[in-house]
């Protein structure tokens, strides 16, 4: 190994101990209870070092939120593969989106306002751009599960697939933040999501 790959190799290590340690550190304290220099102590790291890598606290979050996008596609992506037939995969991919709210919430707070306070926060262009587009991916899995049940006559047509689709978006992130605003308790998310779909596939399901 050269000089120059083994540096890369090694830059490429801090930058993953940092996300790592930043991770756990947030999902501890929250975003809010997390400094540059609790991190920088935690891998014992000087402050310059953390700087080399992530230009502030804001841009470390976001290359997360990145990285838990990405968990969140593959997730729907696998949803959307399952299933018998149209009703059963948009279902999977309502089961899949909650169990990732649950598996990482402190993430999914900030995940889906952050284009409303990326002015405050000092997040890199590029990652909001990459952040924006993997978003877009999701929805986009959700579309084609409702396009394909259209053309399989399972759902009726003459609605556009992507308003469809963003309505169950919809739907859901206001169910959890309902539960997250602490209107409805945990509990009832489950409930309240399974209420939510039936009463949108009632107006899509083909009539016999």
């Amino acid at each position: 190994m050269g000089t120059r790959e083994r540096k890369e190799r090694e830059f490429e290590t801090r930058r993953r101990l940092i996300l790592t340690t930043a991770t756990e550190l947030f999902q501890k304290d929250g975003f809010g209870g997390v400094t540059l220099d609790d991190i920088a102590s935690a891998i014992e790291f000087s402050k310059g070092t953390i700087y080399n890598h992530f230009g502030s606290k804001e841009e470390i979050y976001a290359s997360i939120l990145v990285e838990h996008l990405n968990i969140l596609l593959s997730c729907l992506k696998e949803a959307a593969r399952t299933g018998r037939n149209t009703l059963e995969r948009l279902r999977n991919s309502m089961k899949a989106y909650v169990r990732f709210y649950r598996e990482h919430r402190e993430y999914f707070k900030l995940l889906f306002f952050i284009d409303l306070v990326s002015d405050h926060y000092r997040v890199p262009d590029t990652l909001l751009k990459e952040i924006r587009t993997l978003k877009i991916a999701c929805l986009l899995e959700l579309q084609n599960v409702v396009r394909e049940g259209v053309r399989s006559g399972e759902l009726e047509g003459g609605r556009p697939d992507a308003q469809v689709s963003m309505v169950m978006w919809g739907m859901i992130n206001g169910i959890i933040q309902l539960v997250e605003s602490r209107q409805f308790k945990e509990e009832d998310l489950d409930r309240l999501i399974g209420l939510g779909f039936e009463i949108v596939l009632g107006g899509l399901k083909r009539k016999a």
